[in-house]
């Protein structure tokens, strides 16, 4: 297998960077603020939009998720993997499904984990509170998050974060519930931090790893300006 790993070659079109585009898929980092495919609540203008517009993508069904494989929240900024040919879609899905993608991210929380590193093993469901949120639920769906430290203040930690599965706001509600909401996050308990733009958590999708066609991909994004600033780094 040969291994291509990307680093430095960009491509912005309409503010969205491109990072690496095949006749195949896709890679991009998504900005913060955006939503990754439309919403029955928002007309604003989404990756979805993104790939159809500039790519021609044929809208087929009601679903609206033309190319979208996963998803990034609106307030999380980072690496997605789009799809342009629809005869590669399932493949991506059952890569997806099974685990077989290496995602990984950086967060900046309050406080820290007692430990220098970990696993979250604990399952989530929605909020019987607020719908919106997900928190930790025995009856919940299985979610597992890895963790380690790799810088920290007196009162904040850097973090790198290994998603074992893949559910809705799982880091946000895991981090929550260890007393370690992310840096501006403040549907999940977190402070107003004026040091990040109001539509921004400090959580960032930095690294994809996966196989297509048999050969291996690698990709790894910097971290944004904020997240520097906040650690003083």
């Amino acid at each position: 297998m040969e291994l291509f790993c990307f680093y430095t070659r960009r491509l912005k079109i309409n503010n969205i960077e491109i990072v690496f585009k095949s006749d195949q898929f896709l890679v991009l980092n998504k900005p913060y603020g955006m939503l990754s495919h439309p919403t029955s609540h928002s007309k604003e203008i989404t990756i979805r939009d993104f790939l159809v517009n500039e790519f021609n993508l044929p809208i087929k069904d009601d679903n609206q998720r033309e190319g979208i494989v996963h998803r990034l929240d609106r307030v999380t900024s980072g690496l997605m993997v789009c799809v342009l040919d629809e005869n590669i879609f399932a493949y991506f899905q059952s890569q997806f499904k099974n685990r077989l993608i290496n995602k990984k991210y950086r967060a900046i929380v309050e406080g820290y984990p007692h430990t220098k590193s970990g696993e979250i093993n604990l399952p989530l469901a929605k909020s019987k509170k607020n719908r919106k949120k997900r928190e930790v639920n025995k009856t919940g769906r299985e979610a597992i998050t890895k963790f380690e430290i790799v810088n920290r203040t007196e009162e904040k930690a850097l973090l790198e974060l290994d998603l074992v599965t893949g559910r809705n706001h799982q880091i946000r509600a895991h981090l929550e519930y260890l007393k370690t909401p992310i840096v501006n996050d403040q549907l999940y308990g977190a402070k107003r931090d004026k040091n990040v733009p109001e539509n921004a958590i400090c959580l960032q999708s930095y690294y994809l790893g996966f196989t297509v066609n048999n050969e291996d991909y690698e990709f790894e994004i910097d971290m944004p300006d904020y997240f520097s600033s906040i650690m003083n780094m």
